[in-house]
């Protein structure tokens, strides 16, 4: 799921109906990518109204300190103080907390790259969504272009397995999604709804056929085997590289990408990996090491070397 400035201004971080998506996010039953121009638009927007009450705080304290009215009372009483942030305190302190909320609850940033940047031009010079043909001026389609490099980031995830829904009310930027296969949901309520009716489960439903000579020592399947051996003792063999790039190898040597997540999650939960945000290291370097040498392993090098 793709998210836009648009929804973001209605429905902040902390909205009640913002927290589902991101327990559904931490649970893994969603998997929520932002792009680096709205992140930063949502954050100096809220920087900037933060800013903007410490200048009201500032000026009304000003204008006690000066007397004025109020003077005749105050005169005589002890010297007030007043200790606010530093505004470059707080902007600083802004990043850090946007890059821990997106660690916490596993949102994916989609980085600026250079390749967005040649085609998001592209699209202005050539009028192409999500830019408007009606429009002649220059001056006026240059307010778009943020859209634009938008939707190149969005474009990233199309590769990934999945329905790919974007949360978006511009209308512009919505159109141009649509137009590339998103699912188009204006708010997060409608988007909850969804998710929770396709992920919905109804236990001994009518008509589910049982499968002959089903086994509960097998509830795991075939393709959950070995796959722990093979994320310890990849990542020890590539150097604990970022998580994506640990993933990406993976999936090139043949092994289903979300249950390799979701086995590397196991692993930080049985203690065996630690969760960086970025990376996973080992606890014991020994079992990485050994995971690294075996078979498995060595297999699934062979495919990605």
């Amino acid at each position: 799921m793709v998210i836009d400035t648009s929804v973001l201004r209605k429905a902040h971080f902390q909205h009640a109906d913002f927290e589902r998506l991101l327990r559904r996010s931490r649970k893994g039953t969603l998997r929520i990518y932002i792009p680096h121009i709205v992140l930063e638009e949502q954050r100096t927007r809220m920087l900037a109204d933060l800013l903007d009450e410490i200048d009201k705080v500032e000026g009304a304290y000003a204008r006690l300190r000066g007397g004025g009215a109020f003077g005749m009372f105050t005169a005589g009483l002890p010297e007030p103080h007043l200790a606010l942030w530093k505004k470059q305190e707080v902007a600083r302190h802004s990043r850090h907390v946007f890059d821990k909320f997106l660690v916490e609850n596993k949102i994916e940033k989609l980085e600026l790259t250079e390749r967005h940047a040649t085609n998001a031009w592209t699209r202005y010079f050539e009028v192409a969504p999500p830019f408007n043909p009606q429009e002649k001026k220059r001056e006026e389609r240059r307010k778009d272009i943020p859209d634009s490099w938008i939707l190149e980031a969005a474009l990233e995830i199309k590769a990934k397995r999945g329905r790919h829904c974007a949360l978006v009310e511009d209308g512009r930027l919505k159109s141009a999604l649509s137009q590339e296969g998103f699912e188009i949901y204006v708010d997060v309520a409608s988007l909850d709804a969804e998710i929770e009716r396709a992920t919905a489960v109804f236990p001994g439903g009518p008509g589910a056929p049982a499968a002959a000579g089903a086994s509960l020592d097998q509830l795991r399947g075939s393709a959950f085997k070995d796959v722990d051996v093979a994320v310890l003792g990849v990542n020890e063999a590539l150097g604990a590289p970022p998580k994506d790039a640990l993933f990406a190898q993976l999936e090139r040597a043949g092994i289903d990408r979300r249950i390799a997540e979701h086995e590397a999650q196991t692993l930080v939960l049985s203690g065996v990996l630690k969760d960086s945000g970025s990376h996973y290291i080992p606890a014991d370097r020994t079992q990485a090491r050994k995971a690294m040498e075996s078979e498995i392993v060595t297999a699934l090098l062979l495919k990605i070397i």
